[in-house]
C-alpha cells in the first residue's frame, strides 16, 4: 500500500480523516481498475512489449549489447515492468524510487550500460505509449519516465 496513505492513518490515530485526508483513497479508488488491467495487460504481455524494444534497440547503434546481452536484457526490462506494475496496482511511486530506481541505477551504473539502458527503456516506452490505451499508457509512462530519467542523470 502507498505510504503515504498508510501515513495518513496513522496520522490519524483517535480520529477520523478529513475530506482533504481522504481524497487520495478516493483518487486511488476511482483509477483502480485501470491500475488493475494495466497489471494483468503487462503481466500478460509485457516480454511482447520487451521484445518489440529490444528489436527497435537492435536498429540503434546499441546493437552490440543487445547482440552480446540479449537475454539479460530481456530479463531485466521484464523484470522493471513486473516492479513497475506491482507499484503501479500499489499507487506507490514513492516506493518505486526508493528501493527499485537507487538498485537499478546502481547495477546499471557498475556495468556501465547507462547509455544502452537508457535508450532502450525509451524504446519500451513507445511500445507501451503506441499500446496501451491512454490511461494505462500514462500511469505507465510516469514510472518510466522516472526511470529513464534516473538512469540518464541519476538521482
Amino acid at each position: 500500500m502507498n505510504n503515504a496513505l498508510l501515513t495518513s492513518i496513522r496520522e490519524a490515530d483517535g480520529r477520523y480523516l478529513t475530506d482533504l485526508e481522504l481524497r487520495p483513497f478516493e483518487q486511488m479508488a476511482d483509477a483502480f481498475e485501470t491500475r488493475v488491467s494495466l497489471y494483468n495487460y503487462t503481466r500478460d504481455h509485457g516480454k511482447e512489449l520487451v521484445l518489440k524494444a529490444l528489436r527497435r534497440l537492435m536498429q540503434t547503434p546499441h546493437r552490440q549489447v543487445v547482440q552480446e546481452h540479449g537475454q539479460q536484457c530481456q530479463r531485466d526490462m521484464l523484470y522493471t515492468l513486473e516492479y513497475i506494475s506491482k507499484g503501479i496496482l500499489l499507487h506507490d511511486e514513492e516506493g518505486f524510487m526508493e528501493e527499485y530506481l537507487v538498485w537499478m541505477q546502481n547495477i546499471i551504473r557498475a556495468f556501465k550500460r547507462q547509455s544502452a539502458c537508457v535508450v532502450a527503456y525509451r524504446m519500451l516506452k513507445e511500445e507501451v505509449r503506441t499500446t496501451l490505451p491512454g490511461d494505462q499508457s500514462n500511469l505507465m509512462m510516469l514510472y518510466l519516465d522516472k526511470l529513464t530519467e534516473v538512469l540518464d542523470s541519476g538521482i
